[in-house]
């Protein structure tokens, strides 16, 4: 058996880490479920699944106006 090897980043560490990008998606999840009053704890899965794409194409296209990419680069809502 090997013995382990110690990581540079403790598991505490990595989970208390600062994420601003994941930050940002779940800000952008909160406003839409408070925008189409959707209770995430009590929604259905037609419920769930709109509010997920809603909060992707809004967080997509927000993330490429910041980083200057063009925004036909970011699929549609709902493609497959």
């Amino acid at each position: 058996m090997e013995p382990r090897k110690e990581n540079s980043v403790s598991d505490a560490e990595w989970y208390c880490r600062e994420d601003p990008e994941g930050d940002r998606f779940y800000e952008i999840f909160f406003q839409m479920c408070r925008k189409y009053r959707v209770r995430w704890a009590s929604a259905d899965e037609k419920e769930r699944r709109f509010i997920e794409e809603v909060t992707r194409v809004t967080y997509e296209r927000e993330r490429a106006v910041r980083l200057g990419l063009p925004l036909s680069d970011v699929p549609p809502a709902f493609a497959s």
